[in-house]
């Protein structure tokens, strides 16, 4: 085999079966989440999961600034205060009222 390159790559592939794969989903979606491929078999047919590369992702959603969303009056002294659900939405009250 002159002037041929030959590159040889041997790719470990967890194989699961879909049974398995519902049983313990959410360890297969952190392994994913990890870098690893998963083979899903069903009926003679194979799904692969992966996790997309960042670049094809673009960009992430911006994190909300939760400070911003849930205001709340005298943050240090929350264990004194509890919300309080009503017809008329959400209240804080002072448990020590």
């Amino acid at each position: 085999m002159t002037g041929c390159a030959v590159q040889l790559y041997i790719v470990q592939v967890k194989r699961v079966t879909a049974s398995e794969a519902r049983r313990n989903w959410f360890q297969l979606l952190d392994e994913v989440a990890q870098g690893e491929r998963v083979v899903i078999e069903r009926r003679g047919r194979r799904i692969v999961v992966f996790c997309e590369d960042k670049e094809q992702m673009g960009p992430s959603p911006r994190t909300p600034n939760y400070r911003e969303l849930l205001q709340v009056p005298e943050a240090d002294n929350a264990d004194r205060w509890s919300w309080s659900w009503s017809e008329n939405g959400v209240e804080l009250v002072d448990k020590e009222s």
